[in-house]
């Protein structure tokens, strides 16, 4: 058996396996493994293995070509603004925010995530369960977090030393990686009130070098990032909507 159909038989193995250890049928996670291999494996050996897994594949595989909706056009990452990663910082800010809202009857008021964790772009055309899978591999849950004037602004620093990341609810101005002008919710920042900040548990445990979430009081939503998106990206799918997303000049360059 070659080292690449090995590699695939165990990541299909390992999906059946997240399957079986849940009460219902969900996919959870998407992982795979390579072994060496001595090269003694034979054609027979080869052709068992996948007989063996074939009927869990092929449920996999219905699931992950579920066809979620339909896009006008492809979905790439940029600089200092992309309509990847705005299109996804706005679903999670709104599907974030209906479950906050629930609990608390409170609203976060901006989201903030970052590019490294979006995998790949989103293709026009058909937007099937697995491309989500793929640009979230990651079991990341939504949090809301707390932070003062003070911390918000080094947010936003940070934001504007990285050339932009997907932001959803705020607007922001860079001029040679420095912040000239920030709006929140339409309105200037306040550096004497607090904010609540939407984004990842990864991100708030201080992932991506982002340290002024420490100590920052958080609120855990029970919700995957990725289901968030699939489910937002059903729900239109089934109203008959379409992906068809032009960027905002949210964060732009100072001239």
């Amino acid at each position: 058996m070659s080292m690449a159909r090995l590699s695939h038989t165990l990541g299909i193995l390992l999906l059946f396996l997240l399957l079986s250890c849940k009460g219902g049928k969900q996919l959870v996670a998407v992982e795979s493994s390579t072994l060496e291999l001595s090269g003694t494996a034979n054609a027979a050996e080869d052709s068992a293995v996948l007989k063996l897994i074939q009927p869990y594949k092929t449920v996999i595989d219905k699931e992950m070509n579920e066809v979620l909706i339909q896009s006008d056009q492809p979905l790439t990452k940029g600089e200092p603004e992309g309509a990847l990663g705005s299109f996804i910082a706005d679903i999670i800010l709104s599907e974030g925010n209906k479950r906050y809202g629930a609990r608390s009857g409170l609203a976060a008021d901006f989201c903030m995530l970052n590019n490294g964790g979006l995998r790949i772009a989103l293709p026009m055309g058909a937007i099937t369960k697995g491309h989500i899978f793929e640009l979230m591999p990651f079991e990341n849950e939504i949090v809301v977090i707390t932070l003062s004037g003070a911390k918000t602004k080094d947010l936003l620093d940070y934001v504007a030393a990285r050339n932009g990341v997907p932001v959803a609810g705020l607007k922001m101005g860079i001029k040679d990686k420095v912040l000239t002008k920030a709006e929140i919710n339409g309105q200037p920042f306040d550096p004497n009130k607090s904010y609540r900040i939407i984004t990842s548990d990864y991100l708030a445990g201080g992932g991506d070098k982002m340290g002024f979430f420490k100590d920052a009081q958080i609120e855990t939503l029970n919700y995957k990032i990725r289901d968030a998106i699939i489910d937002y990206l059903r729900e239109e799918g089934k109203k008959g909507k379409s992906i068809n997303y032009t960027v905002d000049g949210r964060i732009y360059y100072e001239q």
